[in-house]
């Protein structure tokens, strides 16, 4: 997807000309997944349905009052079984950096835009019509990591899930390998990510 067009110079009118959309709360729904990576072995988690044939990323709602990056890790740790932390990379934010990170990462050409600072914020975001309830549904993205040759833990998955089996793929070969084309979207992002914060990936 392009980019929004900077336009710095606008006009109060084009201003009241945007185009904006109203949500209420039970009319909305936030979910929050990662894409579950282990960076040595090169390996992406990612969850097949045995009975409906659907892979997916993990992801889930947040509960009341939860964090965005808390609900993305505790959805990915009740959906495979498997611990995952946050995974710090250099994620180009519209976030606004704080007073004590100037001088820690050099300004891009957009000082709107924070690259090159290692951060662990939202990777991207997904937004759709739930087809199960009929919400408006958005889904935040983050970058997590952990051992591909860890021991899923039983009895974490909520009784919808069990149907859903935990696989280890190669991270070149997760996004095609993705039902939802979105889902491929959001692991060549986290991707590009890691080879932009260092990673041989």
């Amino acid at each position: 997807m392009a980019a929004c067009e900077a336009k710095p110079d606008y006009t109060p009118a084009e201003l009241l000309a945007t185009e904006m959309q109203y949500f209420p709360s039970q009319h909305m729904m936030i979910s929050c997944g990662c894409v579950p990576i282990d960076p040595i072995a090169r390996k992406i988690a990612i969850l097949r349905d045995t009975v409906y044939h659907i892979i997916q990323l993990p992801k889930g709602r947040k509960n009341i009052g939860e964090d965005l990056l808390a609900a993305a890790l505790r959805e990915t740790y009740e959906e495979t079984g498997v611990r995952f932390s946050a995974l710090p990379l250099k994620v180009a934010t519209r976030a606004t950096p704080t007073p004590d990170m100037a001088g820690s990462f050099v300004p891009g050409e957009n000082p709107d835009i924070t690259g090159g600072l290692l951060n662990c914020e939202v990777s991207s975001v997904c937004s759709y019509p739930c087809i199960y309830t009929g919400a408006f549904k958005l889904v935040f993205w983050f970058a997590a990591q952990g051992n591909s040759t860890d021991v899923p833990v039983e009895g974490t998955k909520e009784s919808w899930e069990e149907n859903t089996v935990l696989e280890w793929v190669n991270a070149h070969e997760a996004a095609g390998m993705m039902s939802f084309k979105v889902d491929g979207d959001v692991i060549e992002k986290v991707l590009s990510d890691m080879r932009n914060s260092g990673y041989d990936i």
